[in-house]
């Protein structure tokens, strides 16, 4: 049996499931959107906003051409098991994951392999939930496909202009390439960043010098550490293989920092600051696993009300903010106040529109 081509299946509707049905209804092409989710509230929600357009069991869900499997790796294999029974030959399961080890394990031994591509898009927020979840939330993000080596090569057409529908753009790669980067750029940053926070929580005098005085670049480079225990217990687990291998080669280079720290090896510290600063600034600005924060410092007056002054100015223009605060240490900093956008245009508008009202505003890099 043949199926229909714009039924879309969607199991799990947070974040991502929800977002992703929300992109497909966003995109106009006339996709059917099946939902199936443990919380009826939410598919209710989902519902009555028009982000689906049936509360579906595992019966109808499996009658789709394309179902995402929004759900954690633990989930998965039950889940798959109830669908199996009614899947059509040419249905296309993918997954939503930052890891494939686990899951392409799991497709395996099910005997999946022919259905299945992998599917991991980078982007995200700090939210989590059905009602985080928005229509534009991949728009010029990177989205990884994984497709299994038995996977048909019309399918793996279809899946990319399903995911440029959604706003994204698929990048694809095998499922052990894939896992190998998010060890580097994503899994074990946030190691790093845990390290770090837990480092001044062991180092820090009676009196939390460190702790007080701890802002800019720290906050900056630990922002991640305060993500889900839960979660990235589990991501590095699903991946601890690519991690360790990470972190052999980290510790390789830190040994030779070490070394040249202690000789006094001018040239070898320069090297490190200078090849990373240069490899930095090359770095896509598009979004990615490390969101770009398009942010603005502006020179203002530490004061009561001074927030609700900018932001009310920024509503006139019809700005939205993201984000908005008092720096509490300027550092090298030249501003006070930081505000953070939605893109590149929003900001640069702000940008005009607080240096015309006399303050001054700058990009923060």
């Amino acid at each position: 049996m043949t199926q229909v081509k714009n039924k879309i299946g969607i199991i799990g509707l947070g974040l991502i499931g929800g977002s992703v049905a929300k992109a497909l209804k966003k995109s106009g092409k006339g996709y059917v959107i099946h939902a199936f989710d443990r919380d009826e509230d939410v598919l209710r929600t989902a519902l009555e906003s028009r982000a689906i357009d049936h509360i579906s069991n595992m019966d109808d869900i499996a009658g789709c051409h394309v179902i995402f499997l929004c759900v954690p790796v633990y989930a998965m294999k039950q889940i798959l098991i109830e669908l199996m029974p009614n899947l059509a030959p040419d249905t296309i399961l993918t997954d939503v994951g930052s890891t494939k080890g686990e899951v392409i394990s799991i497709i395996r031994e099910l005997n999946l392999e022919c259905q299945f591509i992998g599917g991991h898009p980078l982007a995200g927020s700090e939210k989590s939930g059905f009602t985080a979840s928005k229509a534009n939330l991949f728009e010029n993000a990177y989205y990884c496909i994984t497709p299994s080596q038995k996977m048909t090569k019309e399918g793996v057409q279809y899946f990319k202009g399903l995911i440029e529908d959604m706003g994204a753009i698929p990048i694809e790669m095998t499922h052990e390439e894939h896992d190998k980067a998010t060890a580097v750029i994503s899994h074990f940053p946030h190691v790093v960043a845990a390290l770090l926070v837990n480092m001044v929580g062991c180092l820090d005098d009676e009196k939390h010098t460190m702790k007080t005085i701890a802002a800019g670049g720290f906050k900056d480079i630990t922002r991640i550490a305060s993500s889900s225990s839960d979660l990235w217990t589990g991501i590095c687990l699903s991946n601890k293989d690519a991690i360790l291998k990470t972190i052999e080669f980290f510790s390789e280079k830190l040994k030779s920092f070490e070394k040249d720290l202690a000789e006094g090896r001018k040239e070898g510290i320069w090297e490190l600051f200078n090849s990373a600063r240069t490899l930095r600034n090359t770095l896509s600005d598009r979004k990615s696993l490390i969101d770009k924060t398009y942010a603005i410092l502006v020179d203002v007056d530490d004061k009561p009300g001074i927030i609700a002054v900018i932001a009310t100015a920024l509503a006139k223009e019809n700005i939205n903010i993201k984000n908005i605060g008092i720096l509490n240490s300027r550092e090298t900093e030249e501003g006070a106040l930081e505000i953070q956008f939605e893109d590149e245009n929003a900001r640069q508008r702000g940008i005009k529109a607080l240096t015309q009202l006399g303050y001054r505003a700058k990009e923060k890099e």
